[in-house]
Formats: C-alpha cells, sequence, structure tokens
C-alpha cells in the first residue's frame, strides 16, 4: 500500500514580467457574479453503457463518521473486461497525474468532457474568470491537515485531510490516541481566504517539522471512489442548506443572492434535483450561482481529492529535495477504524504503539441518515448509467489516475477510452513536455527560506523569484538575470564541481 511521490515536471505558467510578479501573486480576482445563468435543459434520453456492472445498493455508512463502510457505492471489475486496456490507462496516468502529480493543463478537459457528456453545446458554455477560477479551485482545494510528532522527538507524522473521505473519523481519532498533546498540531486552511480569492499559505502546516525532517515526514491519506465522494458530497452539501440545519447552526442565507437557483426548484430528494444540481455545477457553477451561493463552505466537499496532492506538489516547487512527499493512502474507507490505524503502523516509524490497535471511537454525521432523501437520490441517478453518471467519470478521471489503486467502474472505463477524450487528454501533455525541457532552471535543490526578500527586487521574495523562473526559457538574457539570484535564494548550489563544502 506505500504510495511513492517524487517530482514530474514543472508547472508552465503564462509567461510575465519579472516586476508584474508580485500584482500576479496577490491580486484579488473579480467578484463571482451571483445572477442566473440560463442554459438548455438535461436530456431526457439517457445512453446507457451495456458494458457497465454497478451495484449502489451495497450495504454499509459511507460519511465522514464512517467505521465500517461495506463495500460503498460504485463497484467495478477488473480491467479484465477491456472496455480501457492497460496501456490505455497508463497513457491516461501518465498525461494526468504522473508520479502522483496532477498535471493542471487536463483540467478544463475534464470539464469539458463532462459537458459534452451532458450534451451541452459548448460554444455557449460560460467563459468567464470566474468559472475558469472554479474549475481550477475544483481541482486544487485542501483544507490543510492535522501534524503529530513522536513520542521520542524524532519523527512526524501529518495526515493531509479529506472532506467526505471518512475525515472526522480519522482527525478525531488521532487526537483521542495521541499520547502528548502537546506533541499535536491541527490546520485548518482559512475559507474566508479561499472565498476572496487570496494565496493559500500551507507553511503553517509544516512549520513545526524543522526543514531538515521534512522530506523525512509520514504523510498520509484517505481517499475513496471518486463518484462515490461526489454523491456524498452532494449529500452533505444538501443537507447543509436545509432550514432545520441552518437553524440549529446558525449559518445565514446568502443576502448577496436571494433567488432560488434552478436545482433548488424541484422537489428535495428527487433525482431530477440532483440531474440538475450536477448540470449547473458542471456547466459553469459561477455563472449559475451554485457557487457560492451556498454556505460558504459546503460546496467544497464534492471538489476532487486530488487537491492534496497538489498542496504536496506546490512543497516540491519551494523546498525542492525537502519537500515531504506522500508516504501512503487508503484507497477507501471500508473498515477505516481498523484500516487507517494499520496505514501509519505500519508505513510511520515511531508511531506503531500508538497506532497500533484500531480506533475505538465512532463520530456519525447526521446527513448520513438521509432525512430528506438527497442521497437516495443521487445513487438512483447513479444506477441509471446514463449522461449525469457519465458526465461524473469524466469530472473524476484525474482522481482515478492520481489514486490508482482505486477500481475504475466499468462505465467510467467507457467514458475514459473514448478516441476523442483521449486525443484532448494526450495533446496538451505531449506539448507540456516539450516546453518543460527549456524551462528556466532556479534552485532545483529546494530553497531553504521561500519568504526570504531578495535585494533589489522591489520586495519579491525567492518564492516569487522561482516563479518569475518558470515563465522563462533556459539560455536567455532573462533567465541568466534571474539565475544570478540564486546565489542569495539557495547559497549551497553555487559550490564549484569537485569541491568539498
Amino acid at each position: 500500500m506505500i504510495v511513492s511521490y517524487s517530482s514530474g515536471t514543472q508547472h508552465m505558467m503564462d509567461r510575465a514580467p519579472l516586476s508584474y510578479i508580485f500584482l500576479a501573486v496577490f491580486s484579488a480576482a473579480a467578484a463571482v457574479t451571483s445572477k442566473d445563468y440560463f442554459f438548455p435543459q438535461l436530456q431526457s434520453t439517457y445512453v446507457a453503457c451495456s458494458k457497465s456492472t454497478i451495484n449502489t445498493n451495497a450495504t454499509g455508512n459511507d460519511d465522514d463518521g464512517a467505521t465500517d463502510d461495506n463495500g460503498g457505492i460504485v463497484q467495478s471489475t477488473s480491467m479484465r473486461n477491456k472496455i480501457l486496456t492497460k496501456e490505455q490507462w497508463n497513457q491516461i496516468k501518465h498525461a494526468s497525474c504522473p508520479k502522483q502529480i496532477p498535471n493542471p493543463s487536463i483540467r478544463p478537459i475534464l470539464f469539458l468532457q463532462a459537458r459534452i457528456e451532458l450534451g451541452f453545446n459548448i460554444e455557449t458554455i460560460p467563459n468567464t474568470p470566474n468559472d475558469e477560477e472554479f474549475v481550477n479551485n475544483f481541482f486544487t482545494f485542501c483544507n490543510g491537515g492535522v501534524g503529530y510528532t513522536s513520542l521520542d522527538g524524532e519523527h512526524h507524522l501529518v495526515y493531509l485531510k479529506v472532506w467526505k473521505s471518512a475525515n472526522d473519523q480519522i482527525r478525531k481519532n488521532i487526537d483521542r490516541v495521541a499520547r502528548k498533546k502537546d506533541n499535536l498540531w491541527n490546520f485548518d486552511i482559512k475559507m474566508n481566504d479561499l472565498m476572496s480569492h487570496r494565496q493559500q499559505d500551507y507553511n503553517e502546516l509544516w512549520s513545526p517539522i524543522p526543514m531538515s525532517k521534512r522530506n523525512q515526514t509520514c504523510v498520509v491519506t484517505a481517499v475513496r471512489d471518486p463518484v462515490e465522494h461526489f454523491l456524498s458530497a452532494y449529500n452533505e452539501i444538501e443537507f447543509r442548506s436545509t432550514d432545520s440545519f441552518r437553524s440549529s447552526h446558525g449559518v445565514k442565507t446568502n443576502t448577496n443572492n436571494n433567488k432560488q437557483q434552478y436545482y433548488e426548484r424541484y422537489e428535495n430528494g428527487t433525482d431530477a434535483r440532483f440531474e440538475r444540481y450536477v448540470s449547473e455545477f458542471i456547466w459553469g457553477a459561477s455563472s449559475t450561482s451554485v457557487f457560492p451561493s451556498l454556505p460558504f463552505s459546503s460546496i467544497f466537499h464534492s471538489f476532487s481529492q486530488s487537491g492534496v496532492l497538489w498542496l504536496l506538489k506546490q512543497q516540491i516547487d519551494l523546498m525542492g529535495v525537502n519537500a515531504p512527499r506522500l508516504t501512503a493512502y487508503l484507497p477507501s474507507i471500508s473498515n477505516v477504524s481498523a484500516a487507517f490505524p494499520n496505514l501509519v503502523a505500519t508505513n510511520c516509524p515511531g508511531f506503531e504503539e500508538e497506532f497500533g490497535r484500531p480506533f475505538t471511537k465512532q463520530f456519525d454525521h447526521p446527513s448520513q441518515n438521509d432525512e430528506f432523501g438527497f442521497y437516495a437520490a443521487a445513487k438512483r441517478v447513479w444506477r441509471k448509467q446514463g449522461a449525469t453518471s457519465r458526465a461524473l467519470c469524466a469530472l473524476h478521471l484525474m482522481d482515478y489516475a492520481c489514486f490508482d489503486l482505486i477500481p475504475i467502474p466499468d462505465l467510467c472505463q467507457d467514458v475514459f477510452s473514448d478516441a476523442s477524450f483521449n486525443d484532448r487528454l494526450l495533446k496538451p501533455q505531449q506539448e507540456a513536455n516539450e516546453a518543460t525541457t527549456s524551462t528556466c532552471a532556479f534552485c532545483e535543490g529546494g530553497i531553504p527560506d521561500p519568504g526570504l526578500v531578495v535585494p533589489k527586487t522591489g520586495g519579491l521574495t525567492c518564492e516569487l523569484v522561482k516563479a518569475t523562473a518558470t515563465k522563462e526559457v533556459n539560455g536567455t538574457d532573462t533567465c541568466a538575470i534571474v539565475q544570478k539570484e540564486e546565489r542569495v535564494c539557495c547559497p549551497t548550489e553555487q559550490v564549484g564541481d569537485g569541491d568539498d563544502a
């Protein structure tokens, strides 16, 4: 179950002058529009995939508080049915998530394919900056993590949170089994910063760990089948939108948008309501006001689980060889009370004693009772194996590629094997590989202090100077100028060949 994680191709950003990088990083985006945006209704005829075998009648509790999820919602056969060949899938994985590093260039491609599966007229899809930002947020969101230092002070454990993947169960039990509470810390991303489009800073998550030991940190997480994850998240989102939840938790209605959304015009717990929600989500969540008209943090429950890997990719960009990597992950939350402690005890030296037995405390979510039938409706729609189900497959290809221990449902294999979809996926990666080879190199071994201000640059930090380098090409005058600042940002790399220093 050990999953290796190493650096891959460097993320390419649009070219911009050095003097503009400060503004590019810290400027706030335009306000999210809240008006209704009309788009065609979903077609009533669904194209079933006869090759698919999905069991949505599995029993068990599959919410955050679950300890005994006996099988989950989505079940899959192996790839021996040849819906998607091993060679095809390996190519797709390499293009989408090489070495468990999510490829940002395929984000819009997955939304595009999902829209095609729903039968939308692509020429009329909203292309506002806020909708584009939503697509990126969907794949990069990570709420933070829990850190713990071993009793001897020599080892460090970080659990990266994934909402709707037994997060409450894991997080609260870590707190229970930790024998030395002073060694435990929790970091949550500031949701207000995320909603106001500010750059996220995860330094607090790693700051208790010495820089020299960060690449030795045992980093773990728990994920589940991506479609299951979305269905469970939809239930949570809808539950938190009910009057009873808002009243009991003191949640105020968003006064910036009092209009009822299209999907909200359908009766609670109906198939049509879920189908409409998915169509609005995929069409353009900002233009249809699905985002952020819901209680502000609810929609993030449904975002891609690969966001935890994007967080780690950012740490590699900043720290280089000193960056933490993903050590291991659970590909299912089935029997998480026993599986997660075993994951830690097996893969994380120094924590065998505290995690050497199953968790004993169960934490339940009120939403799992499905009082209003939201969850049941989502499962029924998935069982139809129609346009909505196919769109969800396309949307979640990144998760299947990054966490490849999760079996792929047959319907999703059929979607992933589509020739035109494959062409759109593989061509950008080929172009990116060609471009990456000429990217201006800067402090490839990592930056000891990313926040260090570089003299005579107008206040730019080493982190921002490195970001500038990624926009330049090796061998150019600009690249040479930027590389001179390596003497400030990573002076240890300036030692000449053959020196023993």
